[in-house]
């Protein structure tokens, strides 16, 4: 029996500040003359002790049976997950190149091809390890974090080793050894597709290295949060409009913020800081610590992987903020699976 679960819910409070601490580092050495505000510092730690209170909150003991679903069989998800790994190669074949090495071919590698593949493989791989785990489908996990992360971006690398390595965490299948070698894998791959994605911005000569690049990202997208302080609830819900319609949130914050029109990290905080103040990120922070808090109270088969893939991506908003209606959906997978569970008591 585990005597701590390292990868509860609070270990999203442990990222925020983390990247809090990198960004004030890299605040004196790569940004800023002066360091992070701190007006900043307090509303990160703020958001955190809300975040601390909505999972305490699930705290208290789940008084009915979690039963398992069975809905999928291994052969269904087997066909989906290599159909999604399809896809994407469809879409770097759609591309005419690999946008990881052309930065102009990264402003679009987000097609709709890539919506539906990536998600697709994120589930399909979780539920496939979660209800029939077998050795052999680490390698496509490794396969999926290759060609995902041929678009460039950090975050599908993260997303599907993150979710993998969490997912064989609760199955009890990460030896000491094992552990180590998949996150050195984790690290790698994020500063590998970082800073080759960096070098290849046209326009852009970047002397940092990949080491520095990650300092450098967390002090721009803080000072970004930074200047957003000042504009707290000028937005009125248009973010939040955007991210379930159309358009494009983080060029918005961009054009918003720097008056620039560039695709911006605001952290997790950004968007509904300007969209509804205070009251709109106290809302937030709240439903995400109880909702994961509950999730992990309930997780089991399925809801493992489930579990997992939310988790990850809660802290890939960190830094990217909570902008993209495609991860918004995996929180709605895990709202079914709630109700499911639920219905069953």
């Amino acid at each position: 029996m585990r005597k701590y679960d390292y990868f509860n819910p609070m270990i999203v409070v442990v990222a925020i500040l983390a990247f809090l601490v990198m960004g004030y580092i890299g605040s004196f050495n790569y940004r800023f003359e002066d360091p992070l505000d701190m007006e900043v510092i307090l509303t990160v730690v703020f958001a955190c002790i809300i975040f601390t209170a909505g999972f305490l909150l699930t705290e208290r003991k789940v008084n009915f049976k979690v039963s398992e679903i069975n809905y999928l069989s291994e052969k269904l998800l087997l066909t989906l997950t290599m159909l999604a790994l399809i896809l994407q190669a469809l879409n770097l074949v759609y591309l005419g190149g690999i946008p990881l090495f052309d930065s102009a071919l990264k402003a679009s590698a987000t097609t709709n091809i890539w919506r539906v593949a990536y998600p697709l493989f994120l589930i399909t791989i979780n539920f496939l390890l979660a209800k029939y785990y077998n050795r052999k489908y680490l390698v496509l996990i490794l396969l999926g974090a290759l060609v995902f992360g041929l678009n460039g971006y950090r975050t599908s690398v993260l997303g599907i080793l993150g979710s993998s390595f969490i997912t064989l965490y609760y199955l009890d299948k990460i030896s000491k050894k094992f552990g180590i070698a998949f996150i050195a894998i984790i690290i790698i791959g994020l500063m590998g597709v970082g800073y080759i994605a960096s070098q290849s911005i046209a326009g852009q000569h970047w002397t940092l290295n990949p080491l520095e690049l990650i300092f450098y990202r967390a002090a721009f997208t803080l000072e970004v949060f930074e200047r957003i302080l000042s504009l707290a609830g000028t937005t009125n819900g248009k973010i939040l409009a955007m991210i379930f319609s159309s358009g494009s949130p983080r060029t918005f914050i961009g054009n918003y913020v720097l008056t620039d029109n560039v695709c911006l990290t605001s952290t997790l905080f950004g968007p509904v800081m300007l969209d509804f103040g205070y009251i709109g990120l106290t809302v937030q922070m709240f439903f995400m610590g109880a909702f994961l808090g509950l999730m992990n109270k309930i997780k089991k088969g399925v809801g493992v992987g489930i579990y997992s893939f939310i988790l990850t991506h809660t802290i890939i908003w960190i830094e990217t903020g909570p902008t993209d209606i495609m991860i918004w959906f995996l929180y709605l997978i895990g709202i079914i699976y709630i109700l499911i569970i639920f219905k069953q008591k």
